[in-house]
């Protein structure tokens, strides 16, 4: 009976707390987990941790819902946010959702997003990393992105990484989509592409998207 009481009183009643947290910067207005923030240029970034797994990452800004942050009861950190997309870099192989980890990386209003993303976007093993870096540096470069984004769509192995570059190229600014879309539409080798890019510059209203189709249609 000793024995046993022993080895109970050893176990916690409650598991340890295992959220952890810390502040960064980022954009006004930012959606995300499904709900629109108010405005704010700093977020918290809560992790969920199985040890040195990251189960699950949400965003909070706590002056718009305090309620839904305390109870979670965030152990937070100090990172300045250099070390913060680090740290991201280092989980996102650890994570049960890495989607989640890259899109933390992109939501910091920062000059090093970019060159983080960058890597993932072109040599990450995992096509679902790649696809959402590629989307996110469409999100954050824009124009300056658009080699990279074709680059994706010529190179890639994964052909669902090449539709979303596809995807990425469309949300341009239209005077850099709309040629690139056409380009692809004309010359590229992958039929699915050609759809998918057909599909996007259709969805422009362009008058040189209407062009091309009705082009394509009268053959």
């Amino acid at each position: 009976m000793r024995l046993i009481l022993i080895l109970l009183a050893a176990v916690p009643l409650f598991a340890a707390e295992n959220w952890i947290g810390w502040r960064i910067p980022s954009r006004d207005n930012v959606r995300v987990n499904g709900w629109n923030y108010c405005t704010s240029q700093i977020l918290v970034l809560a992790a969920e941790m199985d040890g040195d797994r990251v189960e699950e990452i949400r965003f909070f800004q706590p002056e718009c819902e305090p309620d839904t942050f305390s109870d979670l009861k965030v152990q937070m950190q100090t990172k300045t946010p250099e070390q913060s997309i680090d740290w991201l870099l280092a989980h996102v192989d650890k994570a049960d959702d890495p989607d989640e980890v890259v899109t933390a990386i992109a939501l910091h209003e920062h000059e090093r997003v970019v060159p983080a993303l960058m890597p993932l976007a072109r040599s990450h093993k995992e096509s679902d990393v790649r696809r959402q870096a590629i989307f996110w540096l469409g999100q954050k470069a824009g124009s300056k992105m658009a080699g990279e984004l074709r680059r994706a769509v010529d190179e890639d192995p994964d052909d669902r990484v090449k539709e979303h570059a596809v995807f990425a190229i469309s949300q341009l600014p239209r005077d850099r989509a709309v040629p690139m879309l056409i380009e692809l539409v004309k010359t590229h080798r992958s039929r699915r592409v050609r759809e998918r890019a057909l599909f996007w510059l259709a969805q422009t209203g362009d008058p040189r998207a209407i062009d091309l189709i009705e082009s394509i249609l009268m053959k």
